[in-house]
């Protein structure tokens, strides 16, 4: 996974860079970090993920809520989440919730709601 995150991140920048549309270069890096979060997001959608504890989490750029799925059957959302880690938490599979999810997400302190 980490290998495709890495590869789109390359092609949007590389596609992003090679325009020539007169845009401030302030601009630019903002449509860059705009483009970078949709690709990476799964707009909110579950996808799987290796893991004893965890069965899927989705990530949705726009709003920054993040999704986790247990095993167990719960469902959390959590709010306010960067880009930077959902990211971290696709990578750390198979150990996602003990490496970043239980650190960060309730370590830290954001804000959540239990679904079902």
């Amino acid at each position: 996974m980490k290998k495709f995150l890495s590869a789109l991140l390359v092609l949007v920048f590389v596609t992003s860079c090679s325009s020539n549309d007169g845009l401030s270069k302030s601009r630019d890096a903002q449509e860059k970090t705009k483009i970078v979060q949709e690709v990476v997001g799964t707009n909110g959608a579950l996808i799987p993920i290796a893991s004893s504890n965890v069965m899927a989490a989705g990530y949705d750029a726009q709003s920054q809520i993040m999704k986790v799925q247990f095993k167990n059957g719960n469902l959390y959302e959590y709010y306010g989440v960067q880009l930077e880690l959902w990211v971290n938490f696709v990578d750390a599979q198979p150990n996602p919730w003990s490496k970043i999810g239980y650190p960060r997400l309730v370590g830290e302190g954001y804000a959540y709601r239990r679904i079902r």
